[in-house]
């Protein structure tokens, strides 16, 4: 079972209301739902879509002037995904993907400026 935070900690990191996939089951949780947020830091746009149960990450990253895609990471099997900084200034996340042999960690930061880290780790 994939590990996502909490939908509330979602509204504070990208600090706004997400659009969800199904709006007609009212109690549908959080983590069974499909939530795209789109947010920006002025510099970069952003338009993140997830889906904690299957664990599916998909970020967006565009110039804001130019509209330019800067990049596009579609992930379709996150384990666990860590909010390492949510303040005014500086939000980051961390996600990891386990493999059979490997553990790959991707590292974003959304504010001040958008930066991605990727690492893999052999785990044999």
């Amino acid at each position: 079972m994939a590990i996502f935070p909490e939908e509330n900690e979602f509204l504070s990191l990208f600090e706004c209301e997400p659009t969800l996939f199904d709006t007609i089951s009212k109690d549908l949780p959080f983590y069974y739902n499909k939530s795209t947020y789109q947010l920006s830091n002025g510099e970069e746009d952003f338009i993140v879509t997830l889906s904690p149960s299957y664990g599916e990450v998909k970020i967006q990253v565009t110039q804001r002037v130019s509209n330019r895609l800067v990049s596009l990471l579609d992930l379709k099997r996150v384990e666990k995904f860590e909010i390492t900084a949510d303040k005014k200034d500086i939000s980051s996340v961390l996600l990891t993907v386990l493999n059979e042999d490997s553990q790959q960690m991707i590292e974003i930061d959304f504010k001040p400026n958008f930066k991605l880290v990727f690492k893999e780790h052999y785990t044999r």
